[in-house]
């Protein structure tokens, strides 16, 4: 199976940022707004004397497994850590969120547990929850859509471009965090049989509904202690969101460790080829940092300080641009 088969077309996904950031740029010129960071993980504006970002992001259709097994305090969770994890890449604090829940029904007790949950992550990041828009949409919504939206300021002054010689170096995430859903949702529903049940060991209504990992306060203590050159957050489109620290004059090289066993369940019976996987799923990483050799050790200390494993990937260098990974475990080298 590919992420296509579920619905998801990465190309077409691809070109329609394409046409979002002709006409976004079009209208800022009209406008001689100060815009940066387009195709980033959170573009920017310059205003009165300040760079700010209005970051969005959602939960997407992980919101329906954890509708089923009444978890729904997680898409709140996983809604703010999407943005902050995203927003602290580019070292931006954040300020301020809004949200948007849009629902089949007025369902008091699940928009409650939805935001406890943001809460619960607001409190990690220091940050108010400041408005939000409730739209209950019969006929249109099946379901429940979760989104975030972020207001943050950059205090820090970062780049976030990977270096010749850099070494990468992955932090652990916490399974699939909130992306590859669809895919994972035909998987599981046409292949395995359904969610609640035991595969190989494993209990899938645990597995599918892990909140995504908040790297938030790890990222900007990073970038603050000049550790890192560059940070990746591995969200949709799975690896290929690393090509954004590399521009067109480095690759990277990579050797992956085996992922959890989750997405070796996921691979086997959905028959995932393992190009798309990196494709589309994190792999069991979920942040990605890029480090000068002589800040590696305290760079891996501070990970671990803050809870998360620390895998060495490989390093940077000269190049276009590429991803070269070595998947030792199913023997094959291949090229993002």
């Amino acid at each position: 199976m590919r992420y296509k088969d579920a619905g998801v077309d990465l190309q077409k996904h691809n070109n329609i940022h394409e046409i979002a950031k002709m006409h976004v740029f079009k209208l800022s010129n009209e406008l001689g707004s100060i815009i940066g960071g387009v195709g980033g993980y959170s573009p920017y504006m310059r205003i009165f004397g300040r760079e700010l970002t209005l970051h969005v992001d959602g939960v997407g259709t992980k919101v329906q497994i954890l509708s089923k097994f009444k978890k729904l305090d997680v898409a709140g969770w996983d809604c703010i850590a999407m943005n902050a994890n995203d927003m602290a890449c580019e070292g931006f604090r954040t300020l301020a969120f809004s949200d948007y829940i849009a629902m089949d029904s007025a369902d008091e007790e699940g928009f409650e547990e939805i935001i406890k949950g943001m809460i619960d992550a607001l409190r990690k990041v220091k940050a108010p929850l400041l408005s939000g828009e409730t739209a209950i949409m019969p006929g249109i919504v099946s379901g429940k859509d979760v989104v975030c939206f972020a207001l943050g300021s950059r205090e820090i002054e970062f780049k976030n471009k990977a270096k010749e010689g850099d070494v990468v170096v992955g932090v652990e995430s916490n399974g699939l965090h909130s992306n590859g859903y669809s895919l994972v949702r035909k998987v599981v529903e046409e292949k395995i049989g359904g969610y609640d049940r035991e595969i190989e060991g494993l209990d899938l209504k645990v597995e599918l509904t892990k909140p995504t990992f908040l790297y938030y306060n790890l990222i900007i203590e990073s970038i603050k202690k000049d550790l890192i050159n560059s940070a990746a957050h591995v969200t949709g489109g799975g690896w290929k969101k690393l090509k954004r620290v590399l521009g067109e004059v480095l690759d990277m090289n990579l050797s992956p460790p085996p992922p959890p066993q989750i997405f070796e369940v996921l691979l086997k019976y959905g028959e995932i080829p393992i190009e798309e996987a990196y494709s589309v799923f994190n792999m069991g990483v979920g942040l990605v940092f890029t480090t000068e050799k002589e800040s590696l050790e305290e760079l891996i200390e501070l990970i671990e300080r803050h809870s998360f494993r620390p895998v060495i990937l490989g390093e940077v260098s000269k190049g276009s641009g590429l991803l070269k990974i070595e998947a030792n475990k199913y023997g094959k080298n291949f090229v993002l």
